[in-house]
């Protein structure tokens, strides 16, 4: 099941514009997974847990991911038809994406997104030695 369904792409794009760019089912997927590997590249380094992220249904989704990747997905479907002729808004959204993203990246935005959590605080899990052990005969 694709994360992005029919309805989060008539907030950014007409429907007859996106089914002028997608001429199956299958070239629409192949560009939201190349959005959302995209995405994931930028969010794991961050430890943000992108397989919830991805997994999430319904309003438990980000806004902010499914706008950048429905960005992402267009201007993707848009340069695999014409790929000279991308129009500028779909460039300018894609290169707002990228810029978001390479901020969370480098850690100057926090969005609320779920983190992988951090198993080192576990305090099951201790590092060190036993000490020394001395034996007298």
């Amino acid at each position: 099941m694709s994360f992005l369904t029919d309805q989060d792409y008539d907030v950014q794009t007409r429907s007859t514009i996106l089914s002028m760019l997608t001429t199956d089912a299958l070239s629409r997927a192949n560009a939201e997974n190349m959005a959302q590997e995209e995405i994931t590249s930028y969010l794991r380094p961050r430890g943000y847990d992108v397989a919830a992220i991805f997994a999430a249904t319904g309003t438990g989704r980000n806004s902010l991911i499914i706008m950048y990747m429905i960005d992402m997905a267009v201007y993707h479907l848009h340069s695999s038809i014409a790929g000279r002729a991308i129009p500028k808004n779909r460039e300018d959204r894609y290169k707002a994406a990228i810029e978001w993203l390479n901020k969370v990246n480098h850690g100057k935005l926090d969005p609320s997104l779920p983190k992988i959590p951090d198993l080192s605080t576990d305090p099951s899990w201790r590092f060190g030695d036993n000490g020394k052990y001395f034996s007298e005969w």
